[in-house]
């Protein structure tokens, strides 16, 4: 079972780097090679934000599973409620590295208790 929980961490935290990699790439390229103006409105802005607190989120995941994992989920719910964002796919992409943090948080909550720790 260790070697599960291990692995289903390991598994968490190699998609959370991939998704906060893809983010710093595209904000790079933004950054070098600007497609549109910059933002102008509070909107825009408060999207930036949520999607830059999701990969926050993840990255404090690989310390504090539950409270980083919430924070991603909750900033990318409120991105797609807030921006109407039609592609739920990418959205989905997104959520699983804080749905694997909160359910490996849940395994070792359950293994420790179950232990009597």
């Amino acid at each position: 079972m260790s070697v599960f929980l291990t692995a289903f961490r390991w598994i968490a935290r190699s998609l959370g780097l991939l998704v906060f990699g893809g983010f710093v790439l595209l904000v790079i390229a933004e950054l070098a090679h600007p497609h549109s103006s910059q933002p102008s409105t509070l909107l825009e802005w408060t999207g930036i934000v949520l999607l830059t607190s999701t990969c926050t989120g993840l990255l404090l995941a690989w310390r504090w599973e539950l409270p980083g994992a919430v924070i991603s989920l909750a900033s990318l719910g409120a991105f797609t409620l807030l921006m109407r964002m039609g592609r739920y796919g990418v959205i989905v992409a997104l959520a699983i590295p804080g749905i694997l943090y909160i359910a490996d948080w849940l395994l070792h909550r359950r293994r420790m208790l179950a232990s009597g720790s």
